[in-house]
């Protein structure tokens, strides 16, 4: 952490908590925040963590929050028992006050991820603005894997992105996934297993895929 900008509050509690500081980031942690159970690994960028909010892994997997160029800003008074938040190339995420992010659920973020205040986001949710890899050409990429063995899938250049927005007061049901070029209007409540990119969804809707019903036997 020699040359890294930490400042944790008095007033904060970290247990079972691993942080990683390359030379010149920041970490801010402030009030009575809780970080339990984290491994925190910053390679360029910045983690600000607002008043009362909690940072919490499972039990027997940790909340990994990964950073290699990025900043992330979490207000206050809210709460991530996710798996993974991944950012990269500059990427830029917030979250709001009072928003819960449940576990399993993964943030990857290479330009622009907002998420509002008073958001429930459930269980094993993606929130993606990346295509997360280039298409590179079969020559191309078996020389990438070879030059970075065992680190398959190495990214050396931004892939494609747009910005996801989600307002405030959203409900995400489980296994839904809010992919790149989405908007989510305030108050929209997305179902179970929804997927949607570069989709616009107004204020106070409900959205859903559709999935058909074919009875093959009796």
């Amino acid at each position: 952490m020699c040359g890294a900008t930490i400042r944790i509050s008095d007033k904060a509690i970290i247990r079972n908590s691993r942080i990683v500081a390359s030379p010149g980031t920041n970490i801010i942690i402030k009030d009575k925040c809780i970080v339990d159970n984290v491994e925190m690994y910053l390679n360029k960028g910045s983690v600000i963590i607002g008043d009362n909010s909690i940072l919490s892994g499972r039990k027997n997997e940790k909340l990994k929050i990964i950073v290699n160029n990025g900043m992330m800003e979490m207000a206050d008074h809210s709460k991530l028992s996710c798996r993974r938040i991944w950012l990269r190339f500059g990427g830029c995420l917030s979250i709001g006050r009072y928003t819960n992010i449940n576990e399993g659920s993964e943030i990857r973020c290479d330009e622009c991820v907002e998420i509002g205040s008073y958001n429930q986001i459930s269980y094993n949710v993606r929130i993606w603005d990346t295509n997360t890899h280039s298409i590179l050409d079969a020559a191309e990429r078996r020389r990438v894997t070879e030059d970075r063995f065992p680190y398959f899938g190495y990214e050396s250049e931004r892939p494609a992105t747009a910005p996801v927005k989600i307002g405030d007061d959203c409900w995400i049901g489980e296994n839904a996934a809010i992919l790149k070029g989405t908007e989510l209007g305030n108050g929209s409540v997305v179902g179970f297993g929804t997927f949607l990119t570069n989709k616009k969804i107004p204020d106070g809707a409900k959205v859903v895929n559709e999935r058909p019903v074919r009875v093959v036997s009796k």
